[in-house]
């Protein structure tokens, strides 16, 4: 065997990493806020990052605990705060898009059973170019500084 093959493959792959590593989506910061056990509704929230040169939009999630999710975004309108419905989130390129509490997020609509703090749950998210995401989200309480009133009702 040659014996500059293995530096070879090294510096192969230590190059060519960060290019690997570029063109993947990156998901941090998943969680989901506590409800209590009889809640219907719940909201998940996440920092996804975009590092590649081309834009790309999340079009659905899904959990095999919630019967639905729905992308949310939060509005001042005539000095109410509302809530409007989008189907899809936009992530530009070489960006981010932060959902969070009083911003974008995700509503999850009848979970299939009472969640408490440190729970994990398995999300799959799909974006516009057909690529699939699992993730796992973390339960966490609501503090007052995240603390935000959904009215939704199923």
């Amino acid at each position: 065997m040659n014996k500059f093959l293995p530096a070879l493959l090294l510096a192969m792959f230590t190059f060519a990493s960060p290019l690997l590593q570029a063109s993947e989506l990156i998901v941090s910061e998943a969680w989901i806020r506590e409800a209590p056990p009889v809640s219907k509704v719940q909201a998940a929230y996440m920092l996804i990052s975009n590092p590649t040169d081309k834009p790309v939009a999340l079009i659905a999630a899904t959990s095999p605990l919630y019967s639905k999710i729905e992308f949310h975004r939060t509005v001042m309108d005539n000095g109410v705060m509302r809530m409007l419905q989008e189907d899809s989130l936009s992530i530009p390129a070489r960006g981010e898009i932060h959902l969070q509490p009083e911003g974008a997020h995700m509503m999850l609509f009848n979970p299939q059973q009472a969640l408490k703090a440190g729970d994990k749950v398995l999300f799959t998210l799909t974006f516009s170019d057909q690529r699939k995401l699992d993730i796992m989200l973390v339960v966490k309480k609501a503090t007052d500084a995240t603390h935000h009133h959904h009215g939704h009702h199923e």
